[in-house]
């Protein structure tokens, strides 16, 4: 634990540096404000987030030391990073938290998760079961209750399908682990996806954001040749296709004022993860900061399938301002003048 207690404190010594890096002024031909419009910003209080390592910032390694006191809710505190985090920092929850303290973020996602476990599974706590964690805070109440807050100003996020895609593709390539299993089809995961929002919204949410499934198409692991990269890609594309006509449809099918905010994240990473020179990546799919480096945020992959802290952390900048466009906060889009610092 000592070694990688000590990763951790330079990691987050080299976070704590970035705004030393240049101040970003990314063309609006590239990601602006205007890809961001169309999100409920009404005020926010509360925000719940589910899904998967892309979330994640330490249930996992909750899990795991289930007896320390850091793993008892409502969690004094979480593991330094990296423990617990796909990414080798912070996880983008924790930088919206850093971002917006006025904004109480909670995270029940888990690394590994897939969106339904008869359909996917890896072993992991899948959307179904986090939802049952959220009615019971994780095991601390014995009668389950559904939201508490006001659905007014709460938030409820849902990125997942990372997974679910990963192991239908080594399924077709062949190359499935021993310890997984899949069953589902992509279509079926886009099903879930409506099904799980629809058990969010009898638990009480009444505004959502559903994520895009990311570019991972881009990444080693799903698109590490030609012919993986474009069915990977494919599938992203029909993905979040359905996912976005399936939100559309649960708010018509609703109708009780309930919002589903579709954020942007292929638009966002891609131009991240292909190098583009309006951001400061230098190292792309193949090339991992896993121990220290000299400029941690140079890398835009953890490894084959995460993407690093930096493009969490600007992912995390993006999403604050999909809530609230009047947060002005950190120089990545057109509309903020080049040279300003921030992060």
């Amino acid at each position: 634990m000592s070694a990688f207690r000590m990763f951790a404190a330079t990691l987050i010594a080299a976070v704590n540096l970035l705004t030393l890096a240049n101040a970003l002024n990314v063309p609006a031909n590239v990601f602006s404000t205007s890809d961001l419009k169309g999100a409920d910003t009404r005020p926010i209080k509360n925000i719940y987030t589910f899904g998967d390592s892309y979330t994640d910032n330490c249930n996992a390694a909750r899990f795991w030391l289930k007896d320390n006191v850091n793993a008892l809710f409502p969690f004094p505190s979480c593991l330094p990073a990296p423990i617990g985090r796909a990414d080798n920092g912070l996880a983008w929850p924790e930088y919206v938290a850093k971002y917006r303290p006025d904004w109480d973020v909670k995270t029940y996602a888990v690394s590994a998760a897939t969106c339904d476990a008869k359909q996917q599974n890896q072993g992991s706590v899948d959307i179904g079961q986090q939802l049952e964690l959220f009615q019971t805070r994780f095991k601390t109440e014995l009668f389950p209750r559904g939201l508490t807050d006001n659905p007014n100003t709460t938030v409820a996020t849902l990125l997942i399908g990372g997974n679910d895609l990963a192991l239908i593709q080594q399924k077709a390539w062949g190359k499935l682990p021993s310890y997984a299993s899949s069953t589902g089809t992509n279509e079926d995961v886009s099903m879930c996806i409506k099904k799980q929002l629809d058990g969010m919204h009898k638990l009480g949410f009444r505004r959502f954001v559903l994520f895009e499934l990311p570019p991972i198409d881009k990444g080693e692991m799903l698109g590490s040749t030609a012919d993986h990269a474009a069915s990977t890609a494919a599938l992203i594309q029909r993905r979040n296709a359905l996912s976005s006509q399936y939100a559309a449809d649960l708010v018509k099918q609703w109708n009780d004022g309930s919002t589903i905010s579709v954020f942007p994240t292929v638009k966002l990473l891609t131009p991240m993860v292909m190098l583009n020179s309006a951001y400061e990546f230098k190292n792309g799919q193949g090339k991992y900061c896993n121990a220290v480096c000299p400029s941690p945020y140079d890398f835009a992959w953890a490894d084959g399938l995460h993407v690093s802290f930096r493009a969490f952390q600007l992912m995390a900048n993006a999403f604050v301002r999909f809530l609230d466009p009047n947060w002005k906060s950190g120089a990545i889009f057109s509309d903020v003048p080049a040279g300003q610092l921030g992060y």
